[in-house]
């Protein structure tokens, strides 16, 4: 009488780790970041995963945009800049004072509604322009520095997420400008300014440095190495260089506003 074989069990299947919500991604970049991205990297481009972090950034930069102009001495500040700024072109000889006249009247014919409308176009077309661009940075650094390939929809993903950093700096610099009546005010040295000028390299130099541009470009950096693989410690070291030498050659440029 023939023996019966033993039917083989099959291997036990490994317990598959949910989805984090979009949600939680959103919180888990703050603290872990690099759970977030090992999890995004896993899984094809989802739109959701940076479409929704940048109009997070656009609908923060409105509020802020529209409660900072509603503060006298914010309004104040900026118009003298916009004096300061005529009176120079005119010792320099690039306009004439019948000019800066003109363009004075214009000024006081736009009103703070007017102002509060162009801010705000500005500031929700920065947060799409940074997301892109920031993920071509990341891209390229990958590429030619790390010599990895990875998608550049993937690269968009993490610079998305990684925005949520930078509507936490803004809501604390709007908390800061209305308490202090003051702008370019920030998580930065240019707390130390009680002048600040923004034609000013020094000046600059302090708003620069804000430990908000550090976190978030540090995010970048740990998204780049989930992203190529490679080691956390030189993503980091590529990013850094890239954004200080970027700060660096935006103030010598005179664009240091844009640093800001």
């Amino acid at each position: 009488m023939e023996t019966a074989l033993p039917i083989p069990e099959p291997p036990p299947v490994a317990p598959q780790t949910p989805a984090t919500s979009l949600a939680g991604k959103l919180m888990n970049v703050i603290a872990a970041p690099g759970e977030v991205f090992s999890e995004i990297t896993a899984v094809p481009a989802r739109t959701t995963n940076w479409l929704v972090p940048v109009l997070i950034y656009a609908v923060a930069g409105v509020i802020s945009v529209c409660i900072l102009f509603t503060q006298p001495a914010i309004r104040q500040t900026i118009h003298d800049q916009q004096v300061k700024a005529l009176d120079q072109q005119v010792q320099q000889g690039k306009m004439t004072q019948v000019q800066e006249d003109q363009a004075l009247q214009m000024m006081d014919k736009v009103g703070p509604t007017m102002m509060a409308v162009f801010g705000s176009f500005v500031v929700v077309l920065i947060g799409f322009v940074s997301i892109f661009w920031w993920a071509l940075i990341l891209w390229l650094c990958g590429r030619w520095f790390l010599k990895a390939q990875f998608g550049y929809m993937k690269a968009v993903e993490v610079a998305g997420l990684s925005s949520v950093v930078l509507v936490l700096g803004m809501v604390l610099s709007t908390l800061l400008a209305v308490i202090l009546g003051r702008l370019y005010v920030g998580a930065s040295l240019a707390l130390l300014v009680d002048d600040f000028d923004p034609t000013r390299r020094v000046h600059l130099l302090l708003g620069a440095a804000n430990a908000v541009y550090f976190w978030h470009t540090a995010v970048l950096g740990v998204g780049l190495a989930r992203l190529s693989g490679g080691s956390t410690a030189k993503a980091l070291m590529v990013v850094f260089t890239y954004w200080i030498v970027a700060e660096l050659l935006l103030i010598a440029a005179g664009l240091g506003s844009w640093t800001l």
